[in-house]
């Protein structure tokens, strides 16, 4: 393999598990420690990676040395589930949490322990529901459903903590909520826009 055959092989496999592993230029340099300008550099054909950084890069894809520089399409081993799978399994993983919320609700029913309360544990169900959801949005969605399920933590909490602790002045943790809310939406737009000021800068190179 000539010097300019591994170059071409090595830079269009890095854009292709980048992108298939849903990552900006930005997001897999600061895995690896390097700059987006490196990675750019990469992924042109304009220069190798040492062998410690392509081991590095390997080990993020889950593949081999030989898999990056190889001409066929390298097959991660920790590739992404079919897009039905990405939706089923945060299913259940909700469907678990309020399994087991029916069984402590259940449970307390039959122990007569403060019955008129007991429905909160469903109402408690919903923000730990939403833990799981962030985490596969993170691993395998891109910002907006990852905002979403960040959101639904924030006001599934606001509204737990507003009805276990019934206070006039609990109004404020809407408003506490609204500017975390905020915050959120800003954080991931500002994501959005680097990552397509990213594309459009690789694009023109």
């Amino acid at each position: 393999m000539t010097e300019e055959e591994l170059k071409r092989n090595l830079s269009k496999n890095i854009v292709f598990l980048r992108k298939e592993n849903g990552l900006t230029q930005a997001e897999l340099a600061q895995r690896l420690n390097y700059s987006d300008k490196s990675i750019s550099k990469w992924e042109r054909g304009d220069g190798v990676p040492d062998v410690l950084v392509l081991q590095q890069i390997a080990e993020t894809y889950g593949v081999t040395l030989n898999d990056l520089i190889s001409e066929k399409t390298p097959k991660p081993i920790g590739k992404k589930p079919h897009l039905t799978n990405r939706i089923i399994i945060p299913l259940l993983s909700v469907g678990l949490v309020f399994l087991v919320a029916s069984v402590i609700f259940f449970s307390i029913r039959f122990a007569g322990v403060n019955e008129s309360k007991t429905w909160f544990v469903f109402l408690y169900a919903i923000p730990v529901a939403c833990i799981p959801l962030i985490v596969f949005s993170a691993l395998w969605f891109r910002n907006l459903a990852r905002c979403l399920s960040v959101s639904g933590l924030i006001w599934s909490f606001t509204l737990c903590l507003k009805v276990s602790i019934p206070n006039d002045n609990m109004k404020f943790i809407f408003i506490t909520a609204a500017i975390l809310q905020l915050l959120v939406v800003l954080w991931f737009f500002m994501r959005y826009r680097a990552a397509k000021r990213e594309e459009k800068a690789a694009a023109s190179e």
